[in-house]
């Protein structure tokens, strides 16, 4: 039992003495050995939370995000299209009313070739999300730090502008008409004039870009109206002359004002039909040879003077040597005695050169066959002959 006892106090006490033979670390190697470990472990939870982070808001746009005016701010990419779309982009798609005589449509601003690219410009205010490492991304984030600001605004594309503007000129188109006179009833009938419109296309242009960009809803085209080459105006005095029958009708913005007897021209020397002028209107007029077979030997001319054949008023056409005048031989009137001429008594010939200025228009139609007269009288001087057969 001793020995047991003995023995076991020599085991303690070598146990005791290797103990203390063994070498022990010193405090400060273990504290940094802790501390690295925190760190190591903080950094690791740091990056944890980075990674987390930045996985959670990289495909959402920054607080303080603008687009266009448009607060964007903590939307997704798909969230933000929409939201700017409603607000820029939408009231470009409502409807334009354009219209112009003859001619009405609707377009819209975006149809026009005014549009807004929206995905592109949410795309560009996104696109920072991903600069920068993860950490750099998740603490600019955090710290709430972004502040972007996109412009946007709509711009000109290639629309239908001009297609609308291609359909306004046509219906628009309208060709001017010039009056006429009708005749195809043997009597006179005036066609008044139509005035023609076309589409200002250069104002029309300017006016439906600026309406659009304007956000206009109602844009009116202007119209260019032309007058017709010729006025119905031009047909305020018209002579009708009927060879035949012998009459001569004035008429007056084309009604009927009154009617003349007059003679005209002998079968051998047929006042000419067609569509004449008055060229010009003579006082006192003086009478020339016109050298026929009745006025060899005749006087080359004869003075104004009360033996001058034409009277005291004559008006002279655009037929070469054809007159509407004034005549002594009065018992003319209504046959066909003359030498192509038209004659009047004095006292209408006077009447009706007060009321005709020079361009009006003389028609000269045939009515009949000619009518002779029931005896010629026999011309005792050059005067009388002139006055019986001019």
């Amino acid at each position: 039992m001793a020995t047991r006892q003995a023995a076991g106090a020599g085991a303690f006490t070598f146990l005791r003495n290797r103990a203390r033979s063994r070498p022990h670390f010193k405090r400060g190697p273990k504290l940094v050995a802790i501390v690295a470990l925190v760190v190591v472990a903080v950094l690791g939870a740091a990056s944890a939370w980075a990674i987390q982070y930045d996985n959670h808001t990289i495909d959402v746009l920054p607080a303080k995000t603008v687009v266009g005016g448009v607060d964007v701010g903590g939307l997704r990419y798909q969230a933000a299209v929409d939201k700017v779309r409603s607000v820029l982009e939408a009231p470009l798609h409502q409807p334009i009313h354009v219209t112009a005589e003859g001619f009405s449509a609707d377009t819209t601003a975006w149809d026009m070739g005014l549009q807004i690219d929206v995905p592109a410009a949410v795309r560009k205010a996104m696109a920072p999300n991903h600069d920068g490492n993860v950490y750099q991304r998740a603490w600019r984030r955090f710290r709430g730090a972004d502040h972007r600001n996109v412009a946007l605004a709509p711009d000109w594309k290639s629309g239908m502008s001009s297609s609308l503007l291609d359909q306004a000129k046509k219906a628009v188109a309208v060709a001017s008409k010039s009056a006429r006179l009708d005749t195809s009833s043997g009597f006179v009938k005036i066609t008044p004039d139509v005035d023609g419109r076309a589409l200002d296309l250069d104002k029309a242009k300017a006016i439906l870009t600026e309406g659009v960009q304007h956000g206009n809803k109602q844009i009116q085209l202007p119209v260019i109206h032309t007058k017709a080459a010729v006025q119905q105006s031009a047909f305020a005095t018209v002579i009708l002359v009927r060879t035949g029958e012998n009459k001569l009708y004035l008429y007056k913005n084309g009604s009927l004002a009154k009617t003349y007897q007059v003679a005209t021209g002998r079968p051998e020397f047929p006042t000419p039909t067609g569509s004449f002028k008055v060229v010009n209107k003579q006082t006192n007029p003086t009478w020339t040879n016109p050298h026929s077979s009745w006025s060899t030997g005749m006087p080359e001319t004869i003075g104004p003077g009360p033996d001058n054949p034409l009277g005291t008023h004559a008006m002279a056409l655009s037929a070469p040597g054809i007159l509407i005048h004034e005549t002594p031989d009065v018992a003319s009137i209504g046959t066909s005695a003359s030498h192509g001429c038209v004659r009047m008594r004095g006292s209408d010939e006077l009447d009706l050169f007060n009321q005709v200025p020079t361009g009006t228009p003389v028609i000269i139609l045939s009515a009949g066959a000619p009518v002779a007269r029931s005896a010629t009288p026999n011309p005792a001087s050059a005067a009388q002959n002139a006055a019986v057969n001019y």
